[in-house]
């Protein structure tokens, strides 16, 4: 199992991971060869988040099977926000289920990955004519 992503600024990371945060404590990503996703529903199931970053939008991406790993959103964003806005963000998953963030290039962190109790959220079958990009 290889997961690794880099992006090339922090802004965008720190935004996805600002939004995750005033949802949900607890945070499961998925990683495919095509990207990273992330669905959550708040604890009262009023809003929904629906995140998919696709690998092209990472300066360095590689994913080599399909994984799921959790994390505890507060300890994360703690240490995405040491980023300036110039610092790439590096995350890489350990074989000891440790995530590795390596932040600029002297700031190094370790992670450890949660087991997420929450079960995958299904989207709701409501039609929007509108589209964030």
């Amino acid at each position: 199992m290889t997961f690794g992503a880099k992006t090339s600024g922090s802004d965008d990371l720190k935004a996805i991971i600002s939004a995750i945060s005033t949802l949900v404590e607890e945070a499961t990503f998925v990683a495919t060869s095509e990207g990273i996703t992330f669905r959550g529903m708040d604890p009262s199931h009023v809003a929904l988040i629906d995140i998919s970053w696709p690998n092209s939008a990472f300066e360095k991406y590689e994913c080599d099977s399909d994984i799921k790993f959790g994390v505890r959103i507060d300890e994360f964003s703690k240490l995405i926000k040491r980023a300036d806005k110039k610092d790439s963000i590096e995350i890489n998953i350990s074989e000891q289920n440790m995530l590795l963030v390596t932040v600029g290039k002297n700031k190094k962190y370790k992670m450890r990955l949660i087991e997420s109790s929450a079960t995958d959220t299904p989207l709701p079958k409501i039609p929007y004519n509108s589209k964030i990009t």
